[in-house]
C-alpha cells in the first residue's frame, strides 16, 4: 500500500475588512435598519473596503430586510450568505464596488 501525505486546509477566501453588527443595537425598527446600512457601507466606501461582513442574525426581520436593500443597493457588486468561519447563515459578506 503507497502511503500518501494529504495537505488539507481549510480555505476562507472571505476576508472582511470590515464588520458591523446588527446584534449590538438592541430592537430596531426597519428605517433603522436602513439607516445603519446605509451608514456602515457609506463609511465602508470611505475607507476604499470592499469586502465588508454584516451580521444579521437569523431571524425573519434583519436579515430578509438587509438582504433586500443590499439588492437594491448601486454600492454593491455582489453579497451571499457567509461561509463558515464568517457566520453561515447568521451572516452576508457582501463585495462592495
Amino acid at each position: 500500500m503507497k502511503k500518501t501525505n494529504l495537505n488539507l486546509k481549510i480555505v476562507n477566501d472571505f476576508l472582511p475588512q470590515a464588520t458591523f453588527d446588527y446584534h449590538n443595537l438592541g430592537i430596531l425598527n426597519s428605517y433603522e435598519i436602513e439607516k445603519y446600512l446605509n451608514e456602515f457601507i457609506q463609511d465602508c466606501r470611505f475607507l476604499g473596503y470592499k469586502q465588508v461582513l454584516i451580521i444579521t442574525g437569523k431571524g425573519q426581520v434583519v436579515r430578509p430586510l438587509v438582504s433586500k436593500l443590499l439588492k437594491q443597493s448601486k454600492e454593491v457588486s455582489e453579497y451571499k450568505t457567509a461561509g463558515y468561519f464568517n457566520g453561515q447563515e447568521g451572516a452576508i459578506e457582501v463585495t462592495l464596488k
